[in-house]
């Protein structure tokens, strides 16, 4: 590869299967991966979306880049050169998703956080943490996909149909989907074997459409309102 292709993404939307296909896809064709999941990590990701200085850390290198949880601005260089791929998921399951995580099973989370969110509850979680998710998607669907070089995949495609979501990502890096070994790959979902929710645990529940279950109708009007543009983009 004499390339580098970005993985970008949101916390909640399966980031940690995407970095397994990575690292698997890296090792089997001998690229080099730039990723803060590595053990010994070489990739410090952002805090804030449209940071401009992320991309020193991988200037001039080629190879897999990511995943990154959060929106930079495009460099100033190499954009023709650089591909990119959008790993998003239905933002109204990411808040619910969010609110789970952090109230029960993600760590670091102070307690008495914890049970403040548990008290104030799912609904009014999504409506307070709405606009700084919308930001990122916003971000990434302004300036990433209307690039000829991006790629949209999604994590509804990733825990139901692996094999369409990795056939689009091995198309985007420029490998074929057939070969022996990403057949074999495609197979490989722990997501697909998911049947019971657990809000203890990191996959707590796999399943898209989760926050129709979750959310009030009022609620779920109310983020239909103030995500209709991206909903409408992004084919939600």
């Amino acid at each position: 590869m004499d390339h580098r292709l970005f993985v970008f993404t949101v916390h909640k939307a399966a980031s940690l299967g995407v970095y397994d296909v990575m690292r698997r896809v890296a090792k089997k064709e001998g690229w080099r991966l730039y990723s803060a999941n590595l053990k010994a990590a070489n990739l410090v990701e952002p805090e804030a979306p449209g940071d401009p200085t992320f991309y020193e850390q991988v200037a001039d290198k080629s190879g897999l880049v990511g995943p990154v949880r959060m929106p930079v601005a495009l460099p100033e260089r190499g954009t023709e050169k650089d591909r990119y791929i959008l790993h998003l998921r239905d933002p109204r399951d990411v808040l619910v998703s969010m609110f789970y995580s952090w109230s029960y099973s993600h760590p670091g989370v102070n307690d008495a956080y914890r049970e403040q969110l548990r008290e104030r509850g799912v609904n009014d979680f999504a409506l307070r943490e709405s606009a700084a998710l919308h930001e990122k998607y916003a971000h990434y669907v302004r300036d990433f996909l209307p690039l000829p070089q991006t790629t949209l995949l999604k994590y509804e495609d990733f825990v139901t149909d692996r094999p369409k979501w990795l056939s689009a990502f091995l198309g985007a890096a420029g490998l074929d989907p057939d070969e022996g070994f990403y057949k074999r790959l495609a197979r490989r979902n722990p997501a697909a074997k998911l049947r019971k929710e657990d809000v203890h645990a990191h996959i707590r529940k796999a399943e898209p459409g989760d926050y129709l279950d979750k959310l009030d109708a009022e609620t779920i009007a109310t983020l239909n309102r103030q995500w209709e543009g991206l909903l409408n983009a992004l084919d939600y």
